[in-house]
């Protein structure tokens, strides 16, 4: 009975001793928890109040200054006026990419070469600029049918221009294509009665002789823009 005792005893103070450190080891997690909380969310208010204070810090140091802007959407093929124009003010840091503003008298009468939104900064890539006619060159207009030409032709465009011969002047009926590039001068699209688009190219001589021996005439797109157009044959 007396050894029973002495291990019932013996196994009580060995729970009590788990117990009691079971719960020492809870408070002092308990404790660290308490803390950590309130160190984290000072942490974040410093981080955060130091990246605002760079951002204050680096946009008082950069001045805003006034560039050339769009009105209103200007479409590409559009001839600048001075209505499509308006004074936009952006960081300097920007500034060098877009037409300043007391440069904006140099942007009239060129043509878009993009759509370009309402209100957005203007660049001279954007513009093509308007050169006077060199020697051997010439502007020649003809109507030509909806759908033998691309929907969206705008002026400044490259084309080459197909021609089918008129079967009343020529015995040929084979196709040919003008030797040279041509460049879209001007373009009224039709109206909803019309089935054409009078087209102004801005050429050499012979694409009007090409033009006013064909029966049927196809406009093709090509890339880039030719700055000097030479002679070419048909």
């Amino acid at each position: 009975m007396a050894e029973s005792a002495v291990v019932e005893n013996l196994t009580r103070t060995r729970a009590r001793a788990i117990q009691d450190r079971v719960e020492t080891a809870d408070q002092k997690v308990s404790t660290r928890r308490r803390w950590r909380i309130p160190e984290l969310a000072i942490g974040v208010v410093l981080m955060c109040g130091g990246a605002l204070g760079a951002i204050l810090l680096s946009r008082s140091g950069d001045s805003m200054v006034v560039v050339v802007g769009s009105a209103h959407n200007l479409e590409r093929g559009l001839q600048i006026t001075a209505q499509d124009l308006v004074a936009l003010e952006v960081p300097s840091s920007f500034a060098t990419s877009f037409v300043m503003g007391e440069d904006a008298q140099s942007l009239i009468g060129q043509t878009m070469l993009i759509n370009l939104n309402a209100s957005s900064p203007i660049t001279t890539a954007m513009l093509s600029p308007t050169v006077g006619l060199l020697p051997g060159e010439a502007l020649t207009s003809s109507a030509i049918d909806i759908g033998k030409f691309p929907v969206d032709l705008a002026v400044g465009d490259s084309v080459r221009v197909v021609t089918v011969p008129d079967l009343a002047i020529s015995e040929s009926t084979e196709p040919s294509m003008f030797a040279s590039e041509v460049i879209i001068y001007s373009i009224t699209q039709p109206s909803d009665n019309d089935d054409f688009a009078q087209v102004t190219f801005r050429s050499s001589l012979d694409l009007s002789m090409a033009i006013a021996r064909a029966g049927e005439i196809y406009l093709v797109r090509v890339a880039g823009v030719a700055t000097q157009l030479g002679s070419g044959q048909p």
